[in-house]
C-alpha cells in the first residue's frame, strides 16, 4: 500500500507496512449487543492502557467508546520526521483553541489533542521523560501523604509500560543514556536516535563550558543536565509507539475487549438513591443517533485535560453555581472542575550557522536530492533521517542559568506574581499549596524550572540552502493558571478555554532570562564558531519589544494537565488518591487532567505509568 506525504514541495511516497491490528467496531449496534463490567471512555494514551491492561482478566468484559478512529496504517502518525502532520488536522485532533487574551497578544492559541485510537500519543513529539523525584513527592503531599503516588509508587509502573530498546550504533560518542532505572518488557517501545546532527556536539561542549554536565541517567529521578532524550519509537520499523500500536493492538483479539469508534461521550448517568453517587452508564452519539450503554462495575473517565471536564459538567459534576445557570442540576458540587490548567510556555531562539558547518539538519530536506536519497533509505532500512527525531534536552534549576543577583531579582518576581493572583481572590488553596511548593524549589535548586530543547534546523524565515539551529525554550512551573468550562449544554460544543499564559510576571521574566542565556550559550566556543547571525528574535530588541515578541510569537508545549486534579478534596481536588471522583462510588479519571501539579517533563510516560497503576487500583476493588 502506497500513501503520498507532502512537505513543502517535496513528494514522499511510502510502501507502509499493515501492521496486523483488528479494526475496532464501528457499529454502535454491535457494541450495544455486549454487556459491559467497565466502561472507559476515551481510547487515547491513558484509556486504551486502562482497558487493555482489565481486559487481561478474562472474567472482566470492558467497553472502550473514542470518539475518533484507527490510523493504522498512516505515515503522518507513524513516520518520526511528520511528527506534526497530525497536529490541528480535523482527521487527528479535536481543533480546540483559547480565547484570545491580552496576555497572548491577543491570539487564540491552539491546543492539540489527539482524537483517534492512540489520542495524544498519536500526534505528540514521542519524547519519553520523567520528572524528578521531588515533584512526585509534591503529588503525595497534596493527596494528604497518602503514601501512593511518589517516586517509589509510581517507579514500578514507569519499568511496566516501557520496552527500552538496545541503542543504535554508533551513536553520538559520550552522549548516550543510561539503561538504568529503565524497563524490557513494557508495550511501548522507546529508543535513543541513530542520527545526529553534526551541531548537537558543539552546542554540547558550550554548555560544558558554562559548567553544565551531561546527564547520563534521566530516567533515576535526576533530570538536571543536558541529556540524550529517548523517544517513543520502534527502531525496528522505524516508526511511532503509541498506545494503539502498543496496547490495543496487541489486545484487539480479546473476545472481553470491544473498542466502538466514531462515538463521542454526551453524558455520565447516576443513580443518585445512595449517598455516594453510583455511575451506571454514558449516553453516547453514533451516526447521528444517540444511544445508552450500562457498565456493571466501573466507568472510567479519559477523554483528556480538556474534554473530561466538559464530561464531568455536562453529567452535573462541578461548580454548582455555573451548572445552574446552564440549567443543568447539580449533582455534586466540585469547584475544582475545570480549574487549575497549567502549560508549559516556550519561545523560540533561532540561529543561522556558518558556511564552516559542514553536517546535517532537518534544514536538508529542502534539497530535493537529499529527501530523496532519505526517502530510499527509510522505505528500504526503516531508518535513517525520516526515523530521526530532536534529542538534545536540557533542564536546569536557577541556579543552573542564573547567577546570584538574577536568581534574587527573579524570586521577587515570583513573591510579587503570587501576591498579585492571592489580591485578586484567584488562588485557590491548591493553587496556594502548589506555589508554596515551589518557592522551596526556587530556592533549594532541586527541581528544573526551565528546559531547552535543541532543534537542529530552522522554524522560520530559512533561507534554501543554508543551515539553522533553533532553542525551543520553555518555563517548567508557571504561576499563570486557566480553566476550561462549558458554556452551553451542548455536549458537541467546544469547551471554553480560558488559558491566562503569561498573565504572571514570573513567567515573563524567567522567558526573557532564557532568551538571554541562549545567547550565552551560542557566543561560548565552540559553538560560537558555527553562529553567523541571530533570527529569531530580532536582534537589539529592548525588554520592552522582547516582552511583546513574546506575547505574539510564544508556543505551548502541548502539555496542558491539572484540570480534574487529583488532591484532597479540602484544597479543592477532584478526584482522591484512588482516581475516583469525590461523591461518587465507581467513577474514576484516568488521564492528564489528574496531575496534581505540573511537572519539568514531557507528560506521556507519567500518563502511562498513572494508567498503569490505575487498572492496578480498578483490580484490586474487586478483590
Amino acid at each position: 500500500m502506497l500513501r503520498v506525504h507532502i512537505l513543502s514541495s517535496l513528494v514522499f511516497c511510502f510502501p507502509l507496512v499493515i501492521a496486523q491490528c483488528l479494526a475496532p467496531l464501528s457499529s454502535a449496534d454491535e457494541f450495544l449487543a455486549k454487556t459491559y463490567d467497565y466502561l472507559v471512555i476515551g481510547g487515547g494514551t491513558a484509556g486504551l492502557t486502562v482497558a487493555t491492561r482489565l481486559a487481561e482478566d478474562t472474567s472482566f468484559n470492558v467497553g472502550v467508546i473514542e470518539a475518533g478512529y484507527l490510523h493504522i496504517p498512516d505515515s503522518n502518525i507513524s513516520v518520526p520526521f511528520f511528527e506534526n502532520n497530525a497536529v490541528f488536522h480535523p482527521e487527528y485532533d479535536w481543533m480546540l483553541s483559547t480565547v484570545p487574551q491580552i496576555s497572548t497578544g491577543n491570539r487564540s492559541i491552539e491546543t492539540p489533542r489527539g482524537k483517534l485510537l492512540g489520542g495524544s500519543s498519536a500526534i505528540n513529539g514521542m519524547a519519553w521523560t520523567r520528572a524528578s523525584i521531588p515533584e512526585y513527592a509534591t503529588w503525595d503531599s497534596l493527596n494528604d501523604y497518602s503514601g501512593g503516588w511518589d517516586w517509589n509508587s509510581l517507579l514500578p509502573y514507569f519499568l511496566k509500560s516501557q520496552m527500552r530498546e538496545a541503542n543504535p550504533e554508533p551513536g553520538l560518542s559520550g552522549f548516550s543514556t543510561s539503561y538504568d532505572q529503565n524497563g524490557f518488557y513494557g508495550p511501548i517501545a522507546t529508543s535513543l536516535n541513530a542520527e545526529y546532527s553534526g551541531i548537537i556536539p558543539p552546542y554540547i561542549d558550550a554548555l560544558e563550558q558554562l559548567g553544565v554536565s551531561i546527564n547520563h541517567n534521566p530516567l533515576d529521578g535526576n533530570t538536571s543536565g543536558i541529556w540524550n532524550a529517548l523517544v517513543a519509537v520502534d527502531r525496528n520499523s522505524g516508526s511511532r509507539s503509541d498506545s494503539a500500536t502498543g496496547y490495543y493492538c496487541p489486545s484487539a483479539k480479546r473476545p472481553n475487549l470491544h473498542v466502538l469508534s466514531g462515538a463521542t461521550v454526551t453524558r455520565v448517568l447516576f443513580d443518585n438513591s445512595t449517598s455516594n453517587l453510583t455511575a451506571t452508564g454514558v449516553a453516547f452519539v453514533s451516526g447521528g443517533s444517540q444511544y445508552v450503554v450500562n457498565a456493571t462495575r466501573e466507568i472510567v473517565l479519559s477523554t483528556g485535560v480538556l474534554k473530561t471536564p466538559q464530561l464531568l459538567e455536562l453529567s452535573g459534576v462541578g461548580n454548582a453555581t455555573l451548572l445552574k445557570n446552564l440549567g443543568i442540576n447539580p449533582l455534586i458540587d466540585l469547584p475544582g472542575v475545570g480549574e487549575n490548567l497549567q502549560e508549559h510556555v516556550f519561545i523560540t531562539s533561532q540561529y543561522e550557522l556558518s558556511d564552516t558547518f559542514r553536517g546535517i539538519t532537518f534544514d536538508d530536506f529542502g534539497n530535493a536530492t537529499f529527501a530523496s536519497i532519505q526517502e530510499a533509505i527509510y522505505n528500504k532500512t526503516r531508518q535513517g533521517w525520516l526515523a530521526a527525531t530532536n534529542c538534545a534536552f536540557l533542564f536546569l534549576p536557577l541556579d543552573g542559568f542564573l547567577n546570584e543577583t538574577e536568581a534574587s531579582s527573579l524570586l521577587d518576581t515570583f513573591d510579587q506574581s503570587v501576591q498579585l493572583l492571592e489580591s485578586t481572590g484567584s488562588a485557590s488553596p491548591l493553587v496556594k499549596a502548589q506555589l508554596g511548593i515551589q518557592r522551596s524549589w526556587l530556592t533549594n535548586g532541586t527541581v528544573p524550572q526551565m528546559e531547552i530543547i535543541q532543534l537542529a534546523g530552522g522554524l522560520v524565515e530559512t533561507v534554501p540552502g543554508n543551515h539553522y539551529m533553533s532553542l525551543l525554550s520553555g518555563v517548567m512551573h508557571p504561576v499563570s493558571r486557566g480553566s476550561v468550562h462549558i458554556n452551553t449544554t451542548n455536549a458537541l460544543a467546544p469547551p471554553v478555554i480560558v488559558s491566562n499564559f503569561l498573565t504572571a510576571d514570573f513567567d515573563v521574566q524567567l522567558l526573557l532570562d532564557l532568551f538571554t542565556f541562549n545567547n550565552k550559550i551560542v557566543a561560548t566556543e565552540p559553538l560560537s564558531s558555527y553562529i553567523t547571525a541571530q533570527i529569531l528574535p530580532p536582534p537589539n530588541l529592548t525588554d520592552a519589544d522582547l516582552v511583546a515578541y513574546i506575547r505574539e510569537t510564544f508556543v505551548i508545549g502541548d502539555h496542558i494537565m491539572g484540570t480534574a486534579t487529583m488532591a484532597s478534596r479540602s484544597l479543592g481536588g477532584v478526584v482522591d488518591p484512588h482516581l475516583k471522583v469525590y461523591g461518587t462510588s465507581n467513577l474514576r479519571v484516568v488521564d492528564v487532567s489528574v496531575f496534581p501539579s505540573q511537572i519539568a517533563s514531557h507528560l506521556q510516560a507519567t500518563v502511562y505509568a498513572i494508567a498503569e497503576k490505575a487498572a492496578d487500583l480498578v483490580k484490586a476493588a474487586v478483590q
